[in-house]
C-alpha cells in the first residue's frame, strides 16, 4: 500500500465542522486506499486508530483544511496556518536548547514565527504518530531546519515539511519508505503544497 497525505477544503473555521470534514477525507481515502471501512476505536490519550486493520492513520485541521496521513507503518500529521498568532514564550518553556538557538537566529519577527510554526508542526505529527498527548510536547525530539533538510536528534523517526497557500504542515513516518513515497491527494479546490524539507 502507498502512504498518502490527503487534503480537504472545510470551507468552516468551526471546530466541529472541520472535525466532521476530517471523519469526510478519511472516509474517502479509506475508499480509494483500503476498499472498506474498517472499525476504529480511540486510544486512553484519545488517539483514534482502527480496532483491527494494519493500517494506520491521523487528522489533523486549521482554520479552513483538514489533512490525513494513512500508512501501514504508524504516522502522525499536523497542519497551521503560517501566520497563525504564537505567544513565543511556549518556546521558551517546552523548546530543546538547540530550537531556541534555531528562533533566535531568525532575521525578523515574521521570520521567527514562521520558524516557531515549522517546530510546532514536526512536534506535533511526532506527539500523533506516539499516540500521546500535547503534554508531551518536552519529550519530543530536538528539530531545526537548515535548508531543505530537517535535523533530527533524538529518534529514527521520519518526517517531511510542506508549505503552501499560507499553510504549513509536516508528516511523520516510521518507515523512511513511506516518507519517501507520500503521495499527495488532493480531494477538492485546496493549495498546492511544496516539499520543504525532510531529514
Amino acid at each position: 500500500m502507498e502512504s498518502r497525505l490527503g487534503i480537504l477544503s472545510t470551507e468552516s473555521h468551526l471546530y466541529k465542522d472541520q472535525h466532521t470534514k476530517g471523519l469526510e477525507l478519511l472516509s474517502l481515502m479509506e475508499e480509494e486506499m483500503l476498499g472498506k471501512h474498517p472499525g476504529r476505536i480511540t486510544t486512553r490519550a484519545g488517539r483514534p486508530e482502527y480496532a483491527d486493520y494494519p493500517v494506520d492513520f491521523n487528522i489533523s485541521h486549521a482554520k479552513n483544511l483538514v489533512i490525513c496521513t494513512m500508512a501501514e507503518g504508524r504516522t502522525g500529521c499536523d497542519i497551521e496556518r503560517s501566520d497563525r498568532k504564537v505567544s513565543l514564550s511556549v518556546a521558551d518553556k517546552f523548546f530543546h536548547p538547540e530550537e531556541k538557538t534555531f528562533l533566535e537566529a531568525a532575521g525578523t519577527p515574521e521570520e521567527k514565527q514562521k520558524r516557531f510554526i515549522m517546530l510546532w508542526v514536526l512536534k506535533e505529527a511526532h506527539i500523533k504518530l506516539m499516540g500521546t498527548t500535547i503534554g508531551a510536547v518536552k519529550e519530543t525530539p530536538s528539530f531545526f531546519i537548515s535548508g531543505n533538510k530537517i535535523i533530527c536528534q533524538g529518534n529514527d523517526l521520519f518526517y517531511s515539511l510542506y508549505e503552501g497557500g499560507g499553510y504549513v504542515m509536516a508528516a511523520a513516518f516510521e518507515r523512511k519508505e513511506e516518507r519517501d513515497n507520500l503521495i499527495i491527494k488532493n480531494y477538492n479546490d485546496v493549495p498546492v503544497f511544496t516539499l520543504t524539507a525532510v531529514n
